[in-house]
């Protein structure tokens, strides 16, 4: 895809255009059909590009194409009325809590909305009712002072109350960092996942 200029400048929060004839989207729901335009599914690329296989992986290539052979990428997004691409999310970063598609994204927009956050990230936690929960692990600013009763408070004015995080761990040092400077969402999600099922031993 590419987005430039007066593009941009309209959409910038687009991925833009694919990139044609060479590129060919698709936005495909579970079963790996094209969804109705302007709603959310998994982004699928068919390219003359795309790779062939995975090498000695029959079962990876298998699940990372649809039989009409559009690359599953991952991410999840949705095109506009002009076919520009908005990626909202990451297929593995999406909670499904009771049938409810929760983007981890979206409560982590929303809790650094609160002017005490310094660092957040939101991941699912199993739960025996729901199948999965939202939990977060937040570093407040330096100087501030931030409960997890005031956070969930300030949630409930800013997305539904089914998004908010059931379990908030407060934390006093910086969030996990990959090389590329991103939030190391893996080793966190296992820390804390493995926190809450200890806890829930000990209840």
């Amino acid at each position: 895809c590419g987005n430039f200029r007066d593009n941009y400048l309209a959409k910038p929060n687009s991925t833009g255009r694919a990139s044609a004839p060479l590129v060919d989207l698709a936005i495909l729901d579970g079963a790996g059909k094209p969804v109705a335009q302007g709603e959310r599914g998994e982004v699928g690329i068919r390219s003359i590009c795309n790779f062939t296989e995975y090498y000695g992986r029959p079962d990876a290539t298998a699940a990372a194409f649809t039989a009409d052979r559009y690359f599953l990428t991952g991410d999840i997004g949705y095109l506009d009325e002009d076919g520009y691409l908005f990626i909202v999310d990451r297929k593995k970063d999406i909670i499904i809590r009771g049938g409810e598609n929760i983007s981890c994204q979206e409560v982590e927009a929303a809790i650094y909305e609160h002017p005490a956050v310094a660092e957040a990230a939101v991941f699912g936690l199993p739960d025996e009712r729901f199948g999965e929960v939202p939990g977060a692990v937040v570093l407040p600013r330096e100087g501030e002072t931030l409960t997890t009763e005031a956070l969930c408070e300030f949630l409930f004015a800013h997305v539904a109350a089914f998004k908010v995080p059931q379990r908030i761990w407060i934390v006093d040092s910086a969030l996990p960092r990959l090389g590329t400077e991103k939030i190391d969402k893996v080793s966190i999600r296992t820390k804390y996942r493995a926190l809450a099922a200890a806890e829930a031993v000990t209840a």
